[in-house]
């Protein structure tokens, strides 16, 4: 009886000893892993001072009375990581504050991008490859363009807002991103942020940022 007893706990130490080295093991990994992984903060969210932001992360930039471009801010470039446009608003057809211009598919999910002013589609940048935040992605004929700059945020506030919306995506994907170690690199050092976050997210999550975060 005396031996059974000690045998019995002899594994159920060598048990517990399993559990907490493999423990040990996962988050020893799980760090390295995030250290490997390239990141984004504020510093890399770049907001030329020339540009008007939509809550919905789409810029406006007059270049003269009749032409206006639009394209995707640096904070909604970094967030989604590789993002292909398509389904643009053909050339010609009036555009009203709030419509989809354009869609983009991350991970197969279609999400769509919504105009920050009304205006005529004057043209599109097929060469576009959604990587820089100066690239134009389609140009009006702006339409009412004081009325909408009224609704627009002038690059002087505009970092003060993006600041606010790291602190919203990170929100999204405490509960969102999945493999667990990406979920902790999300949060490690406070600032970062890791590059192409949401596109590690599940369908229903790229969904959620577009509610959240590309409504204008």
């Amino acid at each position: 009886m005396v031996a059974l007893l000690v045998i019995t706990t002899f594994i159920v130490l060598v048990l517990i000893d399993v559990l907490i080295f493999n423990r040990k093991t996962s988050k020893a990994y799980n760090r390295e892993h995030a250290q490997a992984l390239q990141v984004f903060n504020l510093r890399d969210t770049i907001l030329p001072d020339d540009f008007y932001y939509s809550k919905g992360h789409t810029w406006v930039k007059k270049e003269n009375e009749d032409k206006i471009n639009i394209g995707l801010d640096g904070f909604v470039l970094n967030a989604l990581g590789n993002v292909t446009l398509k389904n643009f608003a053909e050339p010609g057809t009036k555009i009203t504050k709030g419509d989809a211009i354009f869609e983009g598919t991350v991970n197969n999910v279609n999400i769509k991008f919504r105009s920050p002013v009304d205006g005529i589609v004057t043209g599109i940048n097929q060469e576009n490859q959604v990587k820089d935040p100066n690239s134009w992605c389609l140009s009006l004929k702006p339409l009412n363009f004081k009325e909408n700059l009224a609704g627009l945020i002038p690059s002087l506030q505009a970092h003060k807002w993006i600041k606010s919306e790291f602190k919203r995506l990170k929100d999204l994907l405490i509960y969102s991103v999945e493999p667990s170690e990406l979920a902790g690199a999300t949060m490690y050092d406070g600032g970062n942020i890791v590059e192409g976050a949401v596109s590690y997210t599940d369908a229903k999550s790229i969904k959620d940022f577009e509610e959240l975060f590309l409504k204008v």
